[in-house]
């Protein structure tokens, strides 16, 4: 899952929910995200999201599905733990960076702070 965190500056990508093979890298989330939304490829950063504050991240409680949760979850730097990645980093790497729901990596993208 790959959500933007200031859905205000940063457009939301059409289809959040990827599938990718484990050796596809950080530089690589970036030049899709480039490709989907309005922003310069050198001015996306990716993030994991380490601790999260919203709903989905504990037990839902009103009955909705995980990927109706995962779709409608938002991340708040003010709130959640984030962790800016490096483009070698790769997703293998990542499963014990982020938090993880039922095989879903939650990562969040942005423009990066220098270049607002």
């Amino acid at each position: 899952m790959l959500l933007s965190v200031d859905k205000q500056n940063t457009p939301s990508l059409q289809q959040p929910h990827l599938c990718c093979r484990p050796t596809l890298s950080v530089k690589h989330l970036c030049e899709y995200v480039a490709r989907q939304t309005p922003l310069p490829v050198e001015e996306v950063e990716i993030l994991a999201v380490k601790g999260c504050c919203s709903t989905v991240c504990g037990k839902s409680a009103d009955g909705t599905s995980f990927s109706d949760e995962l779709t409608t979850l938002v991340i708040d730097p003010s709130k959640d733990e984030l962790e800016t990645l490096q483009g070698h980093e790769s997703l293998a790497g990542l499963k014990f960076k982020c938090i993880s729901k039922k095989e879903h990596l939650i990562l969040a993208y942005r423009r990066k702070e220098s270049a607002l």
